[in-house]
């Protein structure tokens, strides 16, 4: 029997060890609410903002929620979607991208914040110590979920 480890040297020549997690992206059906919404909820600020002349109805953007970044897209045809949880149950059945998550050094406090800022909570905090995690969730102003989780 063979076994194949990987070495530096075989992860260096395979290209696609140097993949990053570069942006989300979130196609909004409310483009100018869906900005405010970040910079207000969750201190994103707006790195740059463009259209592209093939898709006259989009409007496109890029912002930074401390590093994290997200691609914000919105159209002024009418679009369908993902529907939106009402529980977490439907949250983790629903296929596509189900939600984001940020690492933060204290989940219990950036809650607080972030329901002082008006954001309701999802999913109430929790920990998991299978996982190793303390976590709760919200949703955007569109319905999108979003994770802060703190390692146990």
């Amino acid at each position: 029997m063979t076994i194949l480890t990987q070495t530096s040297s075989t992860l260096g020549s395979n290209p696609l060890s140097s993949m990053q997690i570069d942006h989300v992206c979130l196609n909004v059906p409310n483009y100018e609410e869906t900005l405010q919404w970040y910079q207000e909820k969750l201190d994103a600020t707006i790195e740059r903002e463009w259209t592209v002349d093939v898709f006259p109805d989009l409007k496109l953007a890029y912002l930074s929620v401390y590093g994290f970044h997200i691609e914000i897209i919105g159209s002024t045809q009418s679009q369908s979607g993902m529907p939106i949880a009402t529980n977490l149950g439907e949250g983790l059945r629903t296929t596509g991208i189900g939600h984001f998550c940020f690492r933060v050094r204290d989940v219990d406090a950036v809650l607080a914040e972030l329901n002082r800022r008006g954001v309701k909570t999802f999913l109430e905090l929790g920990s998991y110590p299978d996982a190793g995690i303390r976590l709760c969730m919200i949703q955007d102003n569109n319905g999108n979920l979003i994770e802060f989780v703190t390692p146990l």
